[in-house]
């Protein structure tokens, strides 16, 4: 099963990026329901993996974290591959959960966190004239800012992939009461 655990955002956070999102002129808004900040991508996991992870993650218990969504940015080089809001305030959280997957006996693959929350993902290939509309859409929008959010609880999730995106399915959640 392909699984990741995230920072599911509350709804008036994803109405908001929603909104953002649909505000670009092209590309592929992610799924308002879907808008979260991934903390691990576990990739394929079988269900003892998850099974000793959810011991694990049970016994965690981090404090709440309070994100900071600002600034707009492009992923993926010269032909960008994803629109994303950057996230800080996870980044102690992250290191706590990267450890926990770790301690379960699932192998991470070595990445620097950079914290974000994907709105919209692009073809493959952009035409010069999609690329000039992008480019004046962050001219005007990269400062966004939303006001600091609370996050309570972290969440593993299934990522269930079909042909108009993928599907998440929330296994279990985990309190951040620390």
């Amino acid at each position: 099963m392909r699984c990741f655990l995230a920072l599911p955002l509350p709804d008036e956070i994803r109405e908001a990026l929603a909104d953002i999102a649909h505000a670009l002129p092209m590309g592929r808004p992610v799924a308002e329901v879907n808008l979260h900040l991934t903390l691990a991508f576990l990739d394929e996991v079988t269900q003892s993996d998850l099974e000793r992870l959810h011991e694990v993650l049970d016994d965690l218990r981090p404090p709440p974290v309070t994100l900071t969504l600002s600034g707009l940015e492009l992923f993926g080089g010269k032909s960008p591959a994803l629109m994303a809001i950057l996230a800080s305030g996870a980044e102690a959280l992250q290191s706590r959960v990267a450890r926990a997957v770790g301690q379960a006996g699932i192998t991470l693959p070595r990445r620097r966190f950079r914290g974000h929350v994907t709105l919209t993902r692009f073809p493959r290939r952009m035409e010069a004239g999609q690329l000039a509309k992008l480019g004046r859409f962050l001219q005007s929008e990269a400062a966004t800012r939303l006001p600091p959010v609370e996050v309570d609880h972290l969440a593993l999730y299934a990522s269930h992939l079909h042909p108009d995106g993928a599907r998440y399915e929330v296994l279990a959640e985990y309190p951040l009461e620390g």
